[in-house]
């Protein structure tokens, strides 16, 4: 975002050149504030309308290459970390999305990782799978018409939710997805999640659920609140709010879907 060089590759690339890669910058920003870009397998797409998943969608739209990562600008890849995807689609030619391992700045494991390639994903999995942990396989996701909901990520009206959403329809359009403990990069943990208060989590799981799976949303509530709670994450007392917050997020969600139909 308000990128005017490709500098930032330097960072994102530290162990193999990066003009080496077929990269594909798309670039939130103003007409006085562009990336140009002198390499041919370097494309850059400078865009004046902000939102995470608009962004992803004219990536999408505009990829070439067989196999996508979707990556963020503050990423790090490791040095082989092109190996491990190949090898990967290789061994699993037919999946649609390959989520893999990320560490943090300090180098431990984001979060809890299966240690075996899980290609049985339960719906767990797949609501907990980032955007810098997938690899698409354009070869067979394009066939299935999907693209990320713009009602949903940074800069939308719900700021968190798109790959849920997305991994959903892909899973319920027969794709298949699997998780590989393989580690391709590092990522801040200092995520967008974590700086959003409790209070506006849960409307926006309101909303997520609804897309989700409709009239059970409210189960989906209910399980995200005993999560919340045996984590320690909230307490007892903030229940009766917390469902308020998820019904308003519903009510948002309904009649943003209604326009949008």
């Amino acid at each position: 975002m308000n990128r005017d060089n490709l500098d930032f590759l330097f960072d994102m690339f530290p162990s193999i050149n990066y003009t080496s890669l077929n990269l594909l910058v798309v670039n939130q920003t103003t007409e006085e504030k562009k990336i140009h870009s002198e390499y041919n397998n370097i494309r850059v797409i400078n865009v004046f309308e902000k939102g995470l998943s608009k962004s992803r969608n004219k990536a999408l739209r505009n990829a070439k290459g067989k196999l996508c990562i979707i990556t963020d600008d503050d990423v790090i890849f490791k040095p082989d970390f092109q190996h491990k995807i190949v090898k990967a689609f290789n061994d699993n030619s037919n999946a649609v999305i390959i989520s893999f391992r990320v560490e943090d700045e300090n180098g431990k494991l984001y979060k809890e990782y299966p240690d075996y390639t899980k290609d049985n994903t339960s719906i767990f999995d797949r609501l907990n799978i980032m955007s810098v942990e997938m690899v698409l396989n354009r070869t067979v996701f394009d066939s299935f018409n999907i693209e990320f909901n713009e009602n949903f990520g940074l800069g939308a009206t719900f700021e968190m939710g798109e790959e849920a959403i997305f991994i959903n329809e892909v899973y319920t359009k027969g794709g298949k997805v699997i998780l590989e403990p393989e580690t391709l990069l590092s990522h801040s943990s200092a995520d967008t999640n974590k700086k959003i208060v409790v209070e506006d989590k849960y409307y926006i799981q309101g909303a997520l659920f609804s897309a989700l799976f409709r009239g059970n949303f409210l189960l989906w509530v209910y399980i995200k609140i005993l999560f919340d709670i045996k984590q320690k994450k909230i307490t007892i007392k903030q229940i009766p709010v917390l469902l308020k917050r998820a019904k308003a997020g519903r009510k948002k969600y309904l009649q943003l879907d209604e326009n949008n139909g």
